[in-house]
C-alpha cells in the first residue's frame, strides 16, 4: 500500500543489530562517548537475591460498583454525589479537598523528602520532573485499604523495583497483576473530559477542524496509581459527530462495558450528553486514550495515561517526564482524507511529525520544537507512544543510550540500543543516562531527538523534518532569548518497518502459553479452507482487500456508504467491518446468532472456554491472492491491536504464508499444519515468549498470537492504522458471553439511557453532517 516515496534520513541506512548489554555495544559506536553502566541491585536472572514472598495473603477482593459520575453545573462548578469538586490545573482531575487532608493529592517536595514525611504509612510518592510544572508528583495512597494496615512504600530511587511491604511480604515487580487480588487497592480517581471542536495550529500552521479534550492538544495527562479506580466522566460538545473514548491497552478486567468503543460497547455519546467510564488500574505503566469514533483521534483526540507502578530498572529521584506522544500530523481533517482513501484504497499522505503536539512547519520556525533537559550522570525515565495515524516510528537521541525496560504495559527485562521501533498504539518506557561531560561531543551540550518514520511504514507528502525535538544540558536556555540549535549527527541504524527485536522483549513476569482450546488438530488445511471450521474455532484471519458496495456479490455487499460503485475495502475475517452505533454489540448479545450471520459484523464467538484455557490466533497478509481465492492485498505492515487482554507473540514472520506458484514460493502454512499448531513445535514459543496488546503483522507475513479465556467481553481486534480500521480491517470476538449478565448488573441501565440520547439525536436528520443525504451519515465502519 505505501508504494509512493517514502522520506529517509539524510544518512545512509545500514542494518545493525540492537545490543542487551553494555559489553555487546559494537566499536562502531564509539562516537557516543558514554555508556552506562548497570547499577541496577537486581540483574534479570538473579532474581533469588531479592527477599520475596506473597504467601496466600488475598491483597483485595476487587467489585467495580455502581457509577457515580461527576456532573458539571451551567456555572462549571463541579459536583459528585452531592458533593462539591475542585478542578487541578489543566489535567481533567477533580476531587474533593476533604479526601486529601491525611494525604495530600500531589507532593510539594522531592520524591525522598516526602518518603521520609509517611515512613510507616502504605504511601508512595511517584517520580516527575520539575520540567512538567508546579504540581509535582501524584500521591499513590492505600492508606484506606485495611488490608494494607502495617504496610509502606519502598519504592526509592535505588529500589523501583519495589511498591510496598510490610518488612516480610513485597509487592513489586513480579506481583502477578493478571490477578486483581494481588494488586494493591488504591484510591479513587476522578476525571472531567470535554469534548470540542476548535481550529489548532500545532505546528505553526492552523488545522481548521481541530477536535480535542478539554481545549488541550494533546489532551490532559491522566495519572492514576497501580491498584487506583479511575472515573472519567466524558462530555460531547462536538456538532455534527457523536464520540466514545477508548482507554488504550487497559485490559478492562470484568468491565468491558467500559471500553469505549462505540458500536460494540456502547452507542456513541451523542451531542450534549455525557457518559461516565470506571475501570480498575491492574497494569501500571503508560498508554494514551482516545477517540474510537471514526477517525476523529486523527483530528486530536488524543492524551497520554500513566499508571504509576514498581519498575525493571532504577532512575534518578524526580527525573521522570510526561509521556512523549509521538504522532503524525495533516493540516487536513481526517474526515476530508477519508474519501480520498475509499477512492483510491490507499492511505492518503500526511504533512508533518509532532512530539506533544509540537512541531514546525514551513520558513517561519515556531513554535519551538519540544524540549527536555538533562542532567550529566543522572538517569532519566521517558515514556515513547507512539498515537499516529498512519506511521511507525524510529526514535532515538543523538549520542545517547536507551535503556528499554517495558513495553505497552508489560514490564521487561532490560537492553540496550541507540534506537527503537515503535508501531502505532505500541508504547516503551526507556532509561536515558545523561552523558559524563555533555559538552565534549557536541557544542553547546545540545543533541536532537529524532522521530524518523520507518520506510515502507510511512507516507508523507514530501520530507517531514526529522529532527522533531531537542535535549539540552545547559538549563540557562530555559529563559534565555536565544537558543542554539544542536549540531549532532545520528547513528547509522536501520529504519526498516519493523517491531523492536524479537529476543529483546523479555517479559519480566513469565508466562508459560497453553495449547490451544479452540484448534482442532484432526482436521486438515483442505477441510479448513472449505469452511469446515465453526464461528466458535475459527483461527487462521487473512488481511486483504475487497470489493464491496455497489453491485458486489454476498457477502459484501453490506450497509456501506457510499454505494453508488464498488469500493476497495479492507477486511480480516467475512466482510469489511462495519458497526451499527445505535445496536452495540453489548445490548445484542441476546441475538448472537443473528449477529454472526451478518457478514459485515464480523463476529467470532469464545462460549463457554475456562478462564484457564488459551486462545491461539493465526493472523495472515498474503502476498497477492491466497490459494482460497478472493482478496486482493496491497504489501503494508499493519499494527494489530486486541481490546481487553494481553496477548502472547508465538511467533512472527516477514515470510508469505501460502503458497505462490507465481513465483515458485512455498508458503510457511505447511510447518504449522493444525496438528503442529501446538507449544510441541519448535518454531513456535511457548516459555514466556513476548507479550504486548499491540503487534506489528509484517507484509506479505503472518502473526501466531494467543491469549487466556479469562476476560468476558465484547473485544475488538483491529489495525490501528486509522484509515483500515475505518475501511473495515478489524473483527469481534465475544468471549464467554455467559457471564455478561453479572458484569452488566450496574452499568447496564446507563448503557440504556445513553443509547435512547444517542437515538433520540440521530434520529433527527437535521443533526447530520449531510443532512440532504442522512444515509450517508456514517461512510466507514465507525470504529
Amino acid at each position: 500500500m505505501k508504494l509512493a516515496s517514502v522520506w529517509t534520513s539524510i544518512v545512509q541506512v545500514f542494518n545493525v543489530l540492537t545490543f542487551s548489554s553494555p559489553e555487546e555495544l559494537p566499536q562502531a559506536a564509539a562516537q557516543i562517548p558514554f555508556v552506562p553502566s548497570d547499577e541496577t541491585p537486581f540483574a534479570p536472572g538473579h532474581a533469588s537475591d531479592i527477599p520475596f514472598a506473597h504467601g496466600d495473603e488475598i491483597l483485595v477482593d476487587f467489585e467495580p460498583g455502581p457509577i457515580v459520575p461527576v456532573v458539571q453545573t451551567d456555572s462549571g462548578k463541579f459536583f459528585h454525589n452531592g458533593r462539591p469538586l475542585i478542578q487541578e490545573y489543566h489535567s481533567g482531575m477533580v476531587y474533593h479537598p476533604d479526601d486529601y487532608k491525611t494525604v495530600p493529592l500531589r507532593m510539594d517536595v522531592g520524591e525522598l523528602e516526602f518518603a521520609a514525611r509517611f515512613p510507616d504509612k502504605p504511601v508512595v510518592g511517584t517520580p516527575k520532573s520539575p520540567q512538567e510544572g508546579a504540581g509535582r508528583g501524584l500521591v499513590c495512597d492505600y492508606s484506606n485499604s485495611a488490608k494494607l494496615a502495617g504496610w509502606r512504600s519502598c519504592h526509592t530511587p535505588t529500589s523501583r523495583w519495589c511498591w510496598l511491604t510490610n518488612g516480610t511480604h513485597y509487592i513489586d515487580f513480579r506481583t502477578d497483576y493478571e490477578d486483581p487480588a494481588k494488586v494493591p487497592m488504591g484510591t479513587v480517581r476522578q476525571y472531567h473530559l470535554e469534548v470540542s471542536e476548535q481550529p489548532i495550529s500545532p505546528d505553526g500552521t492552523t488545522m481548521e477542524h481541530g477536535k480535542i479534550f478539554n481545549r488541550m492538544y494533546p489532551g490532559p495527562w491522566i495519572e492514576a496509581c497501580w491498584g487506583d479506580i479511575i472515573e472519567i466522566t466524558v462530555k460531547n460538545n462536538l456538532r455534527w459527530n457523536g464520540t466514545s473514548v477508548h482507554w488504550h491497552g487497559i485490559r478492562q478486567y470484568r468491565s468491558f462495558q467500559h471500553d469505549g468503543v462505540n458500536g460494540i460497547t456502547e452507542c456513541p455519546i451523542a451531542p450534549g450528553d455525557t457518559f461516565t467510564y470506571r475501570f480498575r488500574a491492574l497494569q501500571y505503566g503508560s498508554a494514551w486514550y482516545h477517540s474510537h469514533y471514526s477517525l476523529q483521534y486523527g483530528d486530536g483526540l488524543l492524551g497520554p495515561i500513566t499508571v504509576y507502578g514498581p519498575s525493571t530498572a532504577n532512575f534518578d529521584e524526580d527525573e521522570a517526564f510526561r509521556p512523549l506522544l509521538l504522532t503524525d500530523w495533516s493540516h487536513r481533517s481526517v474526515f476530508e482524507d477519508w474519501p480520498l482513501m475509499l477512492e483510491s484504497g490507499a492511505a492518503p499522505s500526511m504533512t508533518n511529525i509532532l512530539i506533544n503536539g509540537t512541531g514546525q512547519f514551513g520558513y517561519y520556525k515556531t513554535p519551538e520544537k519540544y524540549t527536555l533537559y538533562l542532567k550529566p550522570r543522572k538517569s532519566h525515565m521517558m515514556i515513547l507512544v507512539n498515537t499516529a495515524v498512519d506511521t511507525t516510528f524510529v526514535f532515538s537521541i543523538d549520542n545517547h543510550w536507551l535503556k528499554v525496560i517495558a513495553m505497552d504495559f508489560v514490564p521487561i527485562r532490560p537492553y540496550y540500543t541507540d534506537h527503537i521501533k515503535i508501531g502505532i498504539g505500541q508504547r516503551y518506557h526507556v532509561v536515558v543516562e545523561g552523558l559524563v561531560n555533555p559538552y565534549e561531543e557536541e557544542r553547546y551540550g545540545n543533541y536532537w531527538m529524532r522521530a524518523v518514520p520507518a520506510r515502507k511504514c510511512s507516507k508523507f507528502t514530501w520530507g517531514p523534518d526529522e529532527q522533531m525535538g531537542i535535549v539540552r544540558y545547559n538549563w540557562t536556555y530555559m529563559t534565555a532569548a536565544r537558543r542554539p540549535a544542536p549540531l549532532s549527527e545520528p547513528p547509522l541504524y536501520d529504519i526498516n518497518c519493523a517491531d523492536e527485536p524479537y529476543d529483546k522483549l523479555v517479559p519480566n513476569i513469565p508466562w508459560t502459553v497453553g495449547d490451544p482450546a479452540n484448534i482442532d488438530p484432526k482436521l486438515t488445511w483442505d477441510q479448513i479452507d472449505k469452511g469446515a471450521l465453526p464461528n466458535n474455532t475459527k483461527y487462521v484471519f487473512n488481511v486483504g482487500m475487497v470489493k464491496s458496495g455497489g453491485n458486489a456479490s454476498f457477502p459484501y455487499n453490506g450497509p456501506y456508504m457510499p454505494d453508488d460503485k464498488q469500493y476497495s475495502r479492507w477486511d480480516m475475517h467475512t466482510a469489511p467491518f462495519r458497526v451499527n452505533f445505535s445496536d452495540p454489540t453489548l445490548l445484542a448479545v441476546d441475538r448472537l446468532e443473528d449477529l454472526v450471520k451478518q457478514p459485515h459484523l464480523d463476529v467470532i464467538t469464545l462460549d463457554n472456554y475456562r478462564h484457564d484455557q488459551w486462545i491461539w490466533m493465526v493472523i495472515t497478509a498474503p502476498d497477492k491472492v491466497p490459494v482460497s481465492g478472493g482478496k486482493s492485498f496491497f504489501p503494508a505492515a499493519h499494527p494489530m491491536h486486541l481490546h481487553g487482554h494481553d496477548f502472547a507473540l508465538l511467533h512472527q514472520s516477514d515470510v508469505n504464508w501460502y503458497n505462490d506458484s507465481d513465483i515458485d514460493h512455498i508458503g510457511e502454512r505447511w510447518k504449522f499444519q493444525p496438528g503442529d499448531l501446538n507449544c510441541r513445535n519448535p518454531l513456535i514459543k511457548c516459555d514466556n515468549p513476548p507479550r504486548r496488546d499491540v503487534v506489528l503483522l509484517p507484509a506479505s507475513g503472518f502473526v501466531i498470537i494467543a491469549f487466556k479465556a479469562d476476560n468476558p467481553g465484547a473485544w475488538i481486534i483491529h489495525c490501528h492504522i486509522a484509515f483500515h480500521a475505518s475501511s473495515g480491517l478489524g473483527l469481534q470476538i465475544i468471549e464467554n458471553k455467559q457471564e455478561f449478565d453479572k458484569i452488566l448488573e450496574d452499568d447496564k441501565p446507563a448503557i440504556v439511557e445513553a443509547c435512547e440520547k444517542w437515538k433520540h439525536w440521530h434520529g433527527n436528520e437535521k443533526n447530520h453532517w449531510d443532512w440532504h443525504h442522512p444515509s450517508h451519515f456514517q461512510d466507514d465502519s465507525g470504529v
